[in-house]
């Protein structure tokens, strides 16, 4: 089978995509396996944990592997094996595409790309400012919305830059213009994958698997009908003051992708301001597995905590943007000074 990756900032449609494609009779996307960022290259004592969780959320019957899963080789002949066990599982003998849908993957495109060279990927992305609204409604993020904005604002920069460098194989996908044309917008999507257009892709809803019952909380309008009601939901739900301070954090990576700002984009940010949101980042870096973060940062394997290696949403990681959100998130991440 062909891979078909789907990454972006949660909240952004991901999930929506996944269950869409998944009505698809050649396709194939089980529930977020977190392969790249919570299992290849840490411990073996993660990895035993991590095949827990996933023979737990894709119901299979996955073996623990008998040394550290490390080399490409390795890593390609594992994820093989797990996407045959899901496949047969589901009975879908005919599939033409094992896809795999995980947020966290975002920060690992290169090693994605490097185990498998020819995969599709699908990148969506969506307004910050409904993301980070959107973001405040889960359990394992912050309340804070402008800490949420942050987060995304980090994924576009990976965005940006994959689409700067020519990500190969890739395709990148609009969220407000997916829900507002989704026969087009999906028809684009199989035209890239070079499958048929199927109309229950589109216009059909339900289709629970891809996702494990805990998440339904906070996944439950990925199985409604797809509707562009959440577009510009920030509005109704966000103060001017709230609007005006995202606008001056991320205006112009809102503008580059083509959303519109509400505020001219230059509200004076006071040092309290500053300091909240560099202690709000803090705290949400704190609460993510180090193991995870540490591991791509250094390149190395480390020990398994004691927390769950099976995180929602990964954070900053890479050497270059990881002291942006530690050490002066306020400072050096805004767009002007």
């Amino acid at each position: 089978m062909k891979k078909l990756f789907i990454v972006g900032c949660p909240r952004s449609g991901t999930t929506l995509v996944q269950q869409a494609l998944n009505r698809h009779s050649r396709i194939v996307l089980p529930p977020e396996t977190k392969f790249f960022f919570a299992f290849l290259g840490h411990a073996l004592s993660c990895q035993h944990r991590h095949v827990d969780f996933l023979n737990a959320d894709l119901q299979i019957d996955m073996p623990k592997p008998a040394a550290q899963v490390r080399s490409a080789a390795d890593a390609r002949t594992f994820y093989e094996d797990m996407a045959r066990r899901y496949v047969a599982r589901v009975q879908k003998s005919d599939a033409a595409y094992f896809g795999e849908k995980s947020p966290a993957h975002t920060g690992h495109l290169p090693r994605i790309r490097q185990l498998f060279p020819n995969a599709k990927i699908l990148v969506l992305y969506r307004d910050g400012r409904d993301v980070a609204r959107s973001l405040t409604k889960v359990p394992w993020m912050s309340s804070d919305v402008y800490v949420n904005f942050m987060v995304w604002l980090y994924y576009q920069r990976i965005v940006r830059k994959a689409r700067q460098r020519g990500l190969p194989n890739a395709h990148f996908v609009r969220y407000e213009s997916l829900v507002a044309d989704p026969e087009q917008e999906f028809g684009r999507i199989l035209h890239f994958l070079d499958l048929p257009y199927e109309p229950a892709v589109a216009e059909g809803y339900g289709n629970r698997e891809g996702i494990p019952a805990r998440e339904y909380p906070w996944k439950a309008r990925a199985l409604e009908k797809i509707t562009n009601q959440r577009v510009g939901s920030f509005r109704r739900e966000l103060s001017a003051e709230q609007i005006a301070h995202l606008e001056r954090l991320g205006g112009r990576t809102l503008t580059s992708l083509g959303y519109e700002l509400i505020t001219d984009g230059k509200k004076a940010l006071s040092p309290g301001f500053v300091v909240r949101l560099a202690h709000g980042m803090a705290r949400l870096v704190y609460r993510r597995p180090w193991h995870s973060l540490l591991n791509q940062l250094c390149g190395i394997s480390l020990c398994c905590s004691s927390r769950s290696p099976d995180p929602e949403c990964s954070l900053p990681t890479s050497s270059d943007v990881l002291p942006e959100l530690i050490g002066q998130p306020a400072v050096s991440v805004l767009e002007a000074s």
